[in-house]
C-alpha cells in the first residue's frame, strides 16, 4: 500500500465496485483527505457521503483534475458520454510527489471497454484496464490487470495496490481479459446459482428451508476454505469425500452421465464470447 501514500486518489462512479474500493483503501489506512469521488446519482451521492464520510462531486471533471491516480468506476455504456469531458483534465501533467510532473495514471474497470478504445481519447495518458468481481465487496475479491504502453512498473504497482485493498491480483495480457470475465468475474453468479438450486433440492429432500438454506451456505463456505488451506488440486480433495461404493460416488455419477463438466465449458465459452462481443463494440478501425 506505500506505493499509494501521498497520493490523491479519485474515483468516478460510486457504485457497488466504487465503493468496495473506498472500503478496502480507509480499511488500509488512505486518510478521507486522499480520496476524490463523483457520481451522477444524487441518491448515491448521499448514501456514499453519509456511508463513508466524505463529500461526492455531481461532475468528474474536478474529481480527474486533483488526482494523481483516478479510477473510472461508471458502467460500459456511459464511457462514450463520460470519457470526454474528463479528457483535457486526464492529459494535462498532475504534480508527483517528487515535484516532478506526470499525468494521472487511469484505471478502468469497465467490462468491455478496451485500453485502445482509451488510447485514442485519452493519448499519453498511462492506463491499466482491470476486472474485478463481486467478492470485492467483502474483501475477497479476485481482479486481474492488464497495463496499457505507456503504464510504467510503478503504474502497475499502484493498479495492483489499489485493488489488493480488496482481494488477489494478477497480471495478463488484455487479450485474456475475456476469459477472465467468463471465469472470475462472472463467476459469482456460478457460486449462488448452485447454491439456489442445491437449496431448492435439499428442500425437496424433505429439509426445511432454514436448515437447507444453513447447510448449503455453510458447506459452500467450509469446502472453500479448506480447498484453500489445504493447497490440494480439488481432484485430491474429491478423492477424500467420494469413498468407493459410498453416497458422494452415487452423486457424482449423476453429474457426469448428466454431462455437467461439458456444459460448465459450455457456459464459460459463452460468456467469454460474450465479452468479446461487447468489446468490439469499443474497436478503433485501423488505418
Amino acid at each position: 500500500m506505500g506505493v499509494l501514500r501521498g497520493l490523491t486518489i479519485g474515483i468516478i462512479g460510486a457504485g457497488t465496485m466504487g465503493q468496495a474500493l473506498l472500503r478496502g483503501l480507509l480499511a488500509q489506512g488512505i486518510p478521507r483527505r486522499a480520496l476524490r469521488v463523483a457520481d451522477a446519482n444524487p441518491q448515491t451521492r448521499r448514501l456514499v457521503e453519509r456511508r463513508f464520510r466524505l463529500p461526492v462531486e455531481a461532475d468528474g471533471r474536478e474529481v480527474a483534475r486533483r488526482s494523481d491516480l483516478v479510477i473510472l468506476a461508471v458502467k460500459p455504456q456511459q464511457f462514450p458520454e463520460a470519457v470526454p469531458p474528463l479528457a483535457r483534465h486526464l492529459t494535462r501533467p498532475a504534480t508527483t510527489r517528487g515535484g516532478g510532473a506526470s499525468r494521472p495514471l487511469v484505471v478502468t474497470i469497465a467490462a468491455g471497454i478496451t485500453l485502445r478504445w482509451l488510447q485514442v481519447r485519452l493519448p499519453g495518458v498511462p492506463l491499466v484496464r482491470v476486472m474485478p468481481n463481486l467478492p470485492a465487496t467483502v474483501g475477497c475479491g479476485f481482479a486481474a490487470l492488464a497495463a496499457g504502453r505507456t503504464a510504467t512498473r510503478r503504474h502497475r504497482a499502484m493498479a495492483r495496490a489499489l485493488f489488493g485493498a480488496v482481494g488477489t491480483v494478477v497480471e495478463l495480457p488484455e487479450r485474456q481479459l475475456d476469459a477472465v470475465t467468463a471465469v472470475s468475474g462472472s463467476g459469482p453468479a456460478y457460486v449462488f446459482y448452485l447454491a439456489r438450486i442445491w437449496e431448492e433440492a435439499a428442500r425437496k429432500l424433505g429439509l426445511p428451508r432454514a436448515a437447507a438454506s444453513e447447510a448449503v451456505r455453510r458447506t459452500l463456505e467450509g469446502s472453500v476454505r479448506l480447498l484453500l488451506a489445504s493447497g490440494e488440486p480439488a481432484e485430491a480433495l474429491i478423492a477424500k469425500v467420494a469413498s468407493k461404493g459410498g453416497t458422494t460416488e452415487a452423486a457424482l455419477k449423476v453429474l457426469a452421465r448428466r454431462r455437467m463438466p461439458a456444459q460448465f465449458a459450455e457456459a464459460l465459452r459463452a460468456a467469454a464470447r460474450r465479452s468479446r462481443e461487447l468489446s468490439s463494440r469499443y474497436q478503433i478501425p485501423i488505418g
